[in-house]
């Protein structure tokens, strides 16, 4: 590589090819988006939320159409897509918050109307 970079210049990086080619065609890619996107339950499994270790599972030994995928290619392929199956955390209020807004409450619902 050091040269063909001192042979060519810049040159030799735009013909680089290294690196594993892909297993996973194209429609690969569809069928694993199209599963991840359908609830468990409708493919008769029995959860209501896929996980990456469930969907590759799932997709592994799939009898009519087996994508042999791991969970790491799995997650960057879904990421890549937009798709997550990390739930949103909501923030719960403490105990404190809640009894000052009840106190609030109560002041401002039981002082004299003018």
């Amino acid at each position: 590589m050091i040269r063909k970079s001192n042979k060519i210049g810049l040159a030799c990086l735009a013909r680089w090819t290294g690196g594993r080619p892909r297993l996973l065609g194209r429609e690969d890619d569809e069928f694993v988006v199209q599963t991840a996107i359908t609830w468990p339950t409708v493919l008769g499994k029995p959860f209501t939320r896929w996980s990456i270790r469930k969907l590759a599972d799932h997709l592994n030994g799939n009898i009519t159409r087996p994508v042999l995928i791991c969970r790491e290619t799995s997650r960057c392929l879904l990421a890549h897509r937009g798709i997550s199956f990390q739930r949103t955390k909501t923030r719960k209020e403490t105990g404190m918050r809640q009894a000052q807004a009840a106190r609030h409450i109560i002041c401002h619902t039981s002082s004299p109307v003018g």
